[in-house]
């Protein structure tokens, strides 16, 4: 498709245009974390465990997983724009049925139905290299970076004072209002976007790497409390790194790989850019579940699920004012000394979360930096994965980092659970602290191997 936004204006529709993605970007990651700061009491509402009502924070991100690929390759083939339209709806019903549930199952089922929001992130970005001018595209790239993670983190926040005013409910009714104004916004402001129509789906290949994340995160949560469990685990772990080993033999070697193979030959930026997404989603989301669990605990802080979701509010501040700034840094900085900043400051939040004095000044502190880290982190390794691109390939060259971003989540949102569920009393919330400090430092350890100039290939597909 020719580029006709390198030179023009951004007109006034398109303007409307690009404010119903941000709503459509902010709604469908607000559920993503909603959950986390709510498992206690959701355990309590169904007469379950902590343990077993993770499974509504990921089981979200396990169908994002799986989904988001699958997306994002229909939005290249059939246009963004009649995708984009068609999933929000069916994100919005996720998000009426959970607002509804009278169940565990209930709830978890409209759960995976939001996980369909996984590949709205990926129609956005491939949307806005559409009709946002070329000069303004990386602005908006770590605008709407930024949106999906402040708006994630957002959630977080939001549900200690949702759950506490009106219920577990509420947690879907701000997310579904956000989605209806976006629908409706794009409905009459988003202009036809051209299919390119090159290339099938690789469905065996989504299912094996949502298989692959799915035994891993029962390897983590469930394999534990089974018979035999060292057994179990090992068995599931096995299972899990064939799974995912055979997906990554498709992407290399397979006729018809989901995302752009002349991009795979640059695999050092692009191995770095998804380890960097695997472990920041990791380290994130175990603080979102860690965080909150350790605030509300009667061997923690023993404070109210508002103040366990307040804590979480200099990250989200800290994203959503860092985000806009990554085009001007990564400029000044270059990729992998922006990315290097990112990791150092999360890392530096998340070793300040565990060593220093559990007070809240200095869990803010390490909320502020966790959060500016991930906004850095997050943006650096999204443009590194779209920054060869074409127009009509930019859903699926994104669609990698962000299925990174959140199979990371829930691995680390999982292993967080499991933590506190199984640690003894006396080290439990400690032991978390150290899993996320020690994902944050391998985001650090990735960004060191990532290349400072990028490499010139062109797609030949």
């Amino acid at each position: 498709m020719a580029d006709h936004t390198a030179t023009a204006r951004l007109t006034p529709r398109s303007k409307v245009a690009v404010a119903g993605l941000v709503l459509a970007t902010a709604g469908t990651a607000l559920p993503l974390s909603m959950a986390a700061p709510t498992l206690s009491t959701t355990a309590l509402l169904y007469g379950t465990t902590t343990a077993d009502t993770t499974w509504v924070l990921t089981t979200t991100l396990i169908v994002a997983t799986v989904s988001a690929p699958i997306i994002a390759r229909l939005g290249d083939n059939h246009s963004p724009r009649r995708i984009l339209l068609f999933v929000l709806p069916i994100v919005a019903l996720g998000l009426f049925l959970a607002g509804t549930a009278t169940s565990l199952t209930q709830l978890i089922f409209a759960r995976a139905l939001q996980g369909l929001s996984g590949g709205v992130l990926p129609l956005v970005l491939s949307l806005t290299q559409r009709i946002v001018p070329e000069r303004r595209r990386t602005l908006w790239v770590g605008i709407l970076a930024s949106t999906f993670a402040s708006g994630t983190a957002l959630g977080a926040v939001l549900a200690g004072v949702l759950v506490n005013a009106y219920g577990t409910p509420a947690l879907a009714w701000l997310p579904l209002t956000i989605v209806i104004a976006a629908q409706i916004t794009l409905l009459a402001a988003l202009p036809p976007t051209p299919a390119s129509g090159r290339r099938r789906l690789h469905l065996r290949a989504s299912l094996a790497l949502g298989a692959g994340g799915v035994a891993l995160l029962l390897a983590i949560t469930e394999a534990p409390k089974l018979p035999h469990p060292i057994i179990v685990v090992a068995l599931l772990t096995l299972g899990g790194v064939v799974a995912l080993g055979g997906w990554a033999r498709t992407q290399y070697r397979g006729g018809t790989p989901l995302w752009d193979r002349a991009a795979l030959r640059r695999r050092t930026a692009l191995a770095t850019a998804h380890t960097m997404a695997l472990l920041g989603g990791g380290s994130l989301f175990g603080t979102f579940v860690a965080l909150p669990a350790f605030v509300e605990a009667a061997d923690g802080l023993d404070l109210s699920i508002v103040i366990a979701g307040a804590l979480l509010l200099p990250a989200t501040a800290a994203i959503a004012v860092v985000g806009p700034l990554t085009g001007l840094l990564r400029r000044g900085l270059g990729r992998r000394g922006m990315a290097l900043l990112g990791a150092v400051a999360g890392s530096g939040g998340a070793i300040l979360q565990w060593v220093a004095p559990h007070e809240v000044p200095v869990l803010l502190a390490g909320s502020a930096l966790l959060g500016a880290g991930v906004a850095l982190t997050f943006a650096a390794a999204l443009t590194v994965s779209i920054e060869h691109a074409s127009a009509d390939d930019v859903a699926g060259a994104s669609a990698p980092n962000i299925v990174a971003r959140q199979l990371g989540g829930a691995l680390g949102a999982g292993a967080a659970g499991a933590v506190i569920a199984a640690a003894p009393p006396t080290t439990r919330f400690d032991t978390a602290f150290v899993l996320i400090a020690i994902l944050s430092t391998g985001v650090v350890l990735a960004a060191l191997g990532l290349p400072q100039r990028r490499a010139r290939v062109r797609s030949t597909e």
